[in-house]
């Protein structure tokens, strides 16, 4: 029975059967579950990759509310040259496939790498099976939304700022910021880990000129890959746009006298008020907004008229009045985004994208995952300086998302870092169990 330990141990430590195993149900879900034809429709990223590919420019048409003029800083550019780059190919479908497919190998590869050289081969191990196994990010290789691209470029950001971190050269500090750089022009709140990546710089194997000289490096590096952008803003905007001007809607999403908190999900009887309609007594609670989401009453015939930045400065002021005048309510509202995000929206499941059948398999995949997520953080408290990142990652998520709105995905994006924890609890187990032994 030893050597069977023994033997499964080794087995579950090794790289190769990790990938060759990730590789082989990606691809079989991609072939089993193909993306549909009209698979760069689906996502606001894919409709501006779209008209960027039909020769209409970086536009959105703002849900239907600007066909004439179309705003031209909506979205931030990763995902959506993810999704050009396949729109370029002969067979668009089947290049997006293998994007997603190679998206979450790397994905994978990542994690496992980053567990390992924080923890040990074992937790390596663990948390690269679980990787390569987790059913949300395996079906998501058959679903046209971003999660892949910017699972696998958050791991490959975290590993390559541990790889700095214990050996802190200059081509490790530039290659760290460059992902930084990258993840930005992504999710605009990972800037925010840039002072969490210094201090951990501190925490590490370093002397203080070489640390000023890496952290400058790092900071040139990221600068190097978003500053092209916001230039490119400012010159088509004629005003300072850091990434984009999809913040202004994404903070009222979130803030407003009828929302869950959670995406397009609205209080039935609270929207009825605001729109001044009747309510459907037989309908549901809370529904998922099923046309473009109402604006703010101050934009009433105005969003056209509006330039862009006026418009998402105009919904940051509404979505801040609101909190403004309704203290209380928004204290239950930040409530609510704290259980949907770390638990479940109300509608989880909602979005058509999703097969309602995952629904109930992935409450019970998730909630096994974060009870062990939560023991595995336990663990980890006696070598806090270590998981530094993965804490700060979740915290600026978490924290992004009470300030602005709530999506399953949004999580997803991250959650990767909470089959680590629970790969540490797991591991933390097996080896205090009789005959287990510890070791790296």
């Amino acid at each position: 029975m030893r050597y069977f330990s023994t033997g499964f141990r080794a087995f579950l430590e090794r790289s190769g059967p990790i990938i060759l195993v990730a590789l082989m149900v990606r691809l079989a879900v991609a072939v089993m579950m193909p993306l549909p034809e009209d698979f760069a429709a689906l996502t606001d990223s894919g409709l501006t990759a779209l008209n960027l590919a039909t020769g209409h420019g970086y536009t959105h048409d703002f849900y239907g509310r600007r066909p004439d003029v179309p705003l031209q800083a909506y979205m931030p550019p990763l995902h959506v040259a993810y999704v050009y780059v396949s729109l370029l190919s002969p067979n668009p479908r089947l290049a997006h496939s293998l994007q997603q497919v190679l998206a979450g190998v790397l994905a994978v590869w990542c994690v496992h790498r980053l567990a390992r050289a924080i923890g040990g081969r074992f937790l390596g191990g663990v948390a690269g099976w679980a990787m390569a196994l987790y059913p949300t990010y395996v079906l998501m290789t058959s679903i046209p939304e971003s999660v892949v691209l910017f699972v696998a470029c958050m791991a490959a950001l975290l590993l390559l700022a541990w790889r700095m971190r214990q050996e802190p050269t200059p081509g490790r500090a530039v290659l760290t910021g460059l992902a930084l750089g990258l993840m930005t022009l992504g999710r605009p709140q990972a800037l925010l880990l840039l002072p969490v990546l210094v201090l951990w710089l501190t925490m590490g194997r370093f002397r203080w000129p070489a640390l000023w000289r890496n952290a400058g490096l790092l900071c040139l590096a990221a600068g190097l890959v978003v500053v092209p952008w916001v230039v490119r803003n400012w010159l088509v905007l004629q005003t300072p746009v850091l990434v984009s001007t999809n913040g202004g809607r994404t903070i009222w999403l979130g803030n407003n006298p009828f929302t869950t908190g959670s995406g397009g999900a609205v209080y039935a009887d609270l929207l009825a008020d605001y729109q001044g309609t009747e309510r459907d007594p037989n309908g549901p609670r809370i529904i998922e907004f099923p046309g473009p989401y109402p604006l703010p009453h101050e934009l009433d015939g105005r969003v056209e008229s509006l330039s862009e930045t006026e418009l998402d400065r105009s919904m940051y002021r509404a979505a801040w009045d609101y909190v403004r005048r309704h203290p209380g309510e928004w204290l239950k509202l930040e409530a609510r985004k704290i259980v949907s995000f770390w638990w479940f929206r109300p509608n989880v499941g909602s979005n058509p994208n999703y097969a309602s059948q995952w629904k109930a398999v992935y409450r019970f995949v998730y909630a096994g995952v974060l009870i062990l997520a939560l023991l595995g953080l336990l663990v980890s408290r006696r070598r806090w300086r270590r998981y530094l990142m993965l804490y700060s990652v979740l915290i600026v998520y978490g924290g992004v998302c009470l300030v602005f709105h709530v999506l399953t995905r949004f999580r997803w994006e991250v959650e990767f870092i909470l089959l680590i924890f629970m790969a540490l609890a797991v591991t933390s187990l097996w080896t205090r169990r009789p005959g287990g032994k510890v070791g790296r």
